[in-house]
């Protein structure tokens, strides 16, 4: 068979590499395994989709047609895998309990069907393809899938939200745990919601296949976002508690003057903002009080989720260090370390967001 070269070809070719490379080093990862399984998975269930776009482009089934009847296709799996690969990755306790099953039961009969038809002589395929697949249940494996995805994916944005609200009442290094590009493929599986959509109308408007195929365009740039990203977030955990409400709104809410200034004393006493990952539970246990009590008082106080008080701390240190010409001994980034930022990117953004200048411009100021 002659493989047919073009860019689609190349980009869906690699696009599958790297899934299948992805997914491996996610499923046989030693950290977070769950959630790096069920991630792993996904990555494979999308792979499986885009080797039927590259059989299409690459003239590969129009030279066989038995590769119509391969069993590459788990679509119903994309939604439940990707909505509890949210829960496993953003709650390290997280226990996936056997009733959680019935979720994949739809991909189970998927599967089934594509696995009976590729073991049938090539007559009964032919004819159940034709004379069933295509008039009925492919429109149910589409639209089906469809709906799943958009379901599961409605709920993985809500556990995201509230994940994020959460990180930054209970952590003040949170670069690697905001998941923002697990936002970003959860916005990318959207869109391709929306094409899916369109090329179902112009399906049964028009009844045109393919000629829009936008939506595995942009599985292919999720595949490349999820195996560029996803491995760098497989050693990260988090103990997320979705049970435990957020602090009572702080414009309803008045500070109490004795917690402040033990908290005030802590920070600028016990200087707790230079460890890199303090949380909200270490700096309750330090002052000795509840660690809701002390996220709504620096709500209510300054107007700022835990996250942000501790940064204005390590950014007042900074501030306060190169006054002092530190600058002469020690290097910028070595300053910020020692301050509690542990990267030069959160640093460098942190440093801007607070003070209005990037480091370097307030040197020069």
């Amino acid at each position: 068979m002659k493989i047919e070269l073009s860019l689609y070809t190349i980009v869906y070719f690699a696009a599958i590499v790297l899934g299948a490379f992805s997914a491996g080093l996610l499923i046989f990862s030693t950290k977070n395994k769950l959630a790096n399984r069920l991630l792993g998975l996904l990555i494979l269930a999308i792979s499986g989709w885009l080797v039927d776009a590259f059989f299409r482009v690459s003239g590969l089934y129009s030279q066989n047609a038995n590769l119509y009847f391969l069993p590459i296709y788990f679509s119903f799996g994309f939604g439940p895998l990707l909505y509890f690969y949210v829960r496993a990755i953003t709650n390290a306790a997280f226990k996936f309990r056997l009733r959680y099953l019935l979720h994949f039961l739809p991909v189970l009969m998927q599967a089934g069907f594509y696995w009976y038809v590729a073991l049938q002589d090539y007559k009964t395929r032919y004819n159940i393809w034709f004379n069933l697949h295509l008039p009925y249940t492919y429109r149910i494996e589409y639209d089906g899938t469809w709906l799943s995805l958009v379901v599961y994916l409605v709920l993985s944005l809500l556990i995201i939200k509230d994940y994020q609200r959460w990180l930054k009442e209970n952590y003040s290094d949170i670069a690697l745990k905001m998941l923002n590009w697990l936002k970003v493929c959860l916005l990318l599986m959207v869109m391709v919601c929306v094409f899916w959509l369109v090329e179902a109308v112009l399906r049964d408007a028009r009844n045109l296949f393919y000629k829009y195929d936008v939506s595995n365009d942009l599985l292919c740039l999720l595949i490349y976002i999820l195996g560029i990203y996803s491995y760098r977030q497989a050693n990260v955990e988090v103990a997320y508690q979705p049970e435990v409400q957020l602090p009572v709104d702080t414009t309803t809410t008045i500070a109490d003057a004795e917690v402040i200034a033990k908290i005030h004393t802590a920070m600028e006493s016990g200087k707790l903002y230079l460890n890199t990952e303090l949380t909200l539970a270490e700096l309750a246990k330090y002052i000795d009080l509840p660690a809701r009590s002390v996220s709504a008082n620096i709500n209510a106080a300054f107007n700022k989720p835990f996250n942000s008080y501790v940064n204005t701390w390590r950014v007042d240190e900074v501030k306060r260090r190169l006054a002092g010409n530190d600058l002469e001994k020690f290097t910028l980034l070595g300053i910020a370390f020692e301050c509690g930022f542990n990267s030069k990117t959160s640093f460098n953004r942190i440093f801007k967001e607070l003070t209005g200048f990037s480091p370097s411009e307030y040197i020069k100021k």
